[in-house]
């Protein structure tokens, strides 16, 4: 399914540092488990149903042969715990979160959560997609994402402002 079969590809062999790539599925395979499936039958659908866990279970040992000879099981309970999952409690933790983001139901930005927004832990909703507000040119043509830039960008300065090294 899509390519992951060919494992000569260079999304699977490429090892070097400044794959972003790798070191996201190095936590989607191990953490956070966050695979794109397709929905059930019951429910509307815009990914392909064809898309199921297995999909991205093969991707993992794919990247990772050495540290995978099957599909791993990440450890999301064990990750949630770390964290405290929704109730995260750590200071200077700026979110960025699209309105129209496919992942937004596994952020502190998902209907229904009601999460405070703080100036600790601020939460900030542009209206674009996944990681929509890394992208400058983006916040150019697009209002509600250049204001989720310019405030994570004032929570930074400020917050390294405040900042003193250890003794």
């Amino acid at each position: 399914c899509l390519g992951t079969y060919n494992t000569s590809q260079p999304c699977w062999t490429n090892v070097t540092v400044n794959n972003a790539n790798r070191s996201w599925f190095w936590m989607v395979c191990n953490q956070v488990g966050w695979y794109q499936v397709g929905p059930p039958e019951c429910e509307p659908a815009i990914v392909s149903r064809i898309l199921q866990p297995t999909y991205d279970q093969r991707q993992c040992v794919n990247m990772f042969p050495e540290a995978f000879a099957c599909p791993p099981q990440p450890t999301t309970a064990e990750t949630n715990a770390m964290y405290a999952g929704w109730d995260v409690d750590i200071p200077h933790l700026f979110f960025a979160n699209g309105l129209r983001d496919p992942w937004r139901e596994a952020t502190v930005s998902a209907y229904g959560l009601d999460k405070p927004n703080t100036t600790s832990r601020p939460i900030y909703e542009g209206d674009g997609f996944y990681c929509t507000d890394l992208v400058i040119r983006n916040g150019i043509v697009d209002a509600t994402v250049a204001a989720v830039q310019e405030a994570g960008l004032m929570y930074m300065k400020e917050w390294l402002a405040e900042w003193k090294p250890s003794a």
